[in-house]
């Protein structure tokens, strides 16, 4: 059985060598991913009700105990009970929490798709906490990676030129005057393939305008191509832990968006 075990990690170790292809070493930027000292955001946490409130403490203490996590600087703050009639939440929120800039806020409704709205973000009883880890990267601008309506990528790829995973054409030039954050490390991972194609963002493809964007990662197990897969790739932490960092997040007391 234990031999069984190392042959599977072994094979793992391995193929990960070619499903997620390391940075070009002309890269300039310095890729490392460190455990956090301190919290940089604070996301509260919204119940309505007593079934609310055992929801989210379940997804608290998930994130709590996550150590693949811990390369983010985040904390969720406990669960607390607002009353559903209650209009503006985020007043609550401030004055329970005036100690701590509260930076996002989770609620929960009874059904319907889990989404993010500026800082909000929306879940339903029925949402994982793999499906929390993904809309918590919206917070941080990442943009969806998986096949969506032509109306919602429309929407999507024109909602900011930042996003963390994708890139324009346009901003692969030197001479941009939009230039991305993380140009280097698409430029490296770019060059590592012969073909650029697996790494064009389908659902931004706009061919009567002829506008290209790329995606960092081409993988069919990220995180942000489902909802259900844990897997985050390295890159993709460092990212959002630099955009937590360096201030590149939805902030709901200020009134910023990312």
């Amino acid at each position: 059985m234990l031999a069984f075990g190392c042959l599977i990690l072994s094979t793992q170790t391995f193929a990960s060598k070619y499903i997620y292809p390391q940075l070009s070493p002309k890269i300039t930027a310095n890729i490392s991913v460190t455990p956090f000292t301190h919290c940089v955001d604070h996301v509260a946490l919204i119940a309505h009700n007593l079934n609310d409130y055992a929801y989210l403490m379940g997804l608290y203490d998930d994130f709590v105990f996550d150590q693949t996590m811990r390369f983010l600087p985040v904390c969720l703050l406990p669960p607390m009970i607002v009353a559903e009639d209650r209009n503006d939440p985020l007043s609550t929120v401030a004055t329970s929490s005036s100690k701590i800039k509260t930076a996002q806020l989770v609620q929960v409704q009874a059904q319907g798709n889990a989404f993010v709205s500026d800082a909000v973000m929306q879940l339903a009883h029925s949402d994982t906490y793999q499906v929390f880890i993904h809309e918590l990267a919206h917070f941080a601008g990442f943009l969806d990676e998986y096949p969506m309506s032509a109306a919602a990528a429309r929407f999507q790829c024109n909602i900011v030129r930042q996003a963390p995973n994708v890139i324009h054409a346009s901003q692969l030039n030197e001479n941009t005057s939009q230039p991305h954050p993380y140009v280097d490390i698409f430029v490296a991972q770019l060059n590592l393939r012969p073909s650029k194609s697996r790494n064009e963002y389908i659902g931004c493809g706009d061919h009567e305008q002829h506008i290209q964007r790329y995606l960092l990662h081409p993988n069919d197990f990220n995180f942000l191509r489902f909802f259900d897969v844990p897997y985050i790739p390295y890159l993709y932490q460092y990212l959002w832990q630099q955009q937590v960092l360096q201030g590149r997040t939805s902030q709901i007391i200020t009134g910023k968006s990312s």
